[in-house]
């Protein structure tokens, strides 16, 4: 059975090898910038066209990953997300494309992490933090305070400021940037 750390290295090994431009977001992002928690998907965001849905298909039949390339082709179509599935553990894997401006800058200010003996792509923590005020569940929010509270003294803030505002979350920001650095003061 394949743990997630290896879920997580096939996959984007694919992804380069097939030479899709790929940005892992969700809860591995949280993990790589914040807090541990659980989670039995990985999320993320490709720049893939149609016309790549069947090589991407037989790359990952081949290392025993079940998807259709109709699939991928109708959520492309539909702006929707595809699963794909591992045959060798629980994790699945919820991949969307890129369909707005927000996805393109969180693509194109991805960074690339270590894990083990292999680096592979996740969002930033500025625009990982951003996206989960958007979202704006209790597990986000919380998610976005421990990425907040991990990385504090290594984010660029003026950019995660500019975000936020432009995301329309910059007061549900300010509430939670208060609310981090007085724990902060009390604990430290």
């Amino acid at each position: 059975m394949r743990r997630i750390e290896e879920v997580i290295r096939d996959i984007t090994k694919i992804l380069e090898e097939e030479k899709v431009d790929y940005v892992i977001v969700g809860g591995i992002a949280v993990v790589a910038w914040g807090n541990i928690r659980t989670t039995r998907d990985i999320d993320i965001i490709l720049y893939i066209n149609a016309k790549d849905a069947d090589g991407l298909e037989a790359a990952l039949k081949k290392e025993k990953f079940s998807i259709q390339a109709e699939d991928i082709r109708d959520a492309l179509k539909e702006r929707s997300h595809f699963t794909i599935f591992d045959e060798l553990s629980e994790y699945y894997i919820d991949t969307k494309g890129i369909y707005s401006e927000n996805d393109r800058i969180t693509l194109g200010r991805r960074r690339r992490v270590s894990l083990a003996d292999f680096a592979f792509f996740v969002a930033s923590p500025e625009d990982t933090v951003a996206n989960k005020l958007l979202f704006g569940s209790e597990q986000d929010v919380k998610d976005a305070e421990g990425i907040y509270a991990r990385q504090f003294e290594n984010l660029d803030m003026a950019y995660l400021e500019k975000r936020c505002k432009k995301l329309g979350v910059y007061e549900e920001f300010l509430t939670m940037k208060k609310r981090v650095e007085r724990r902060m003061k009390e604990v430290g």
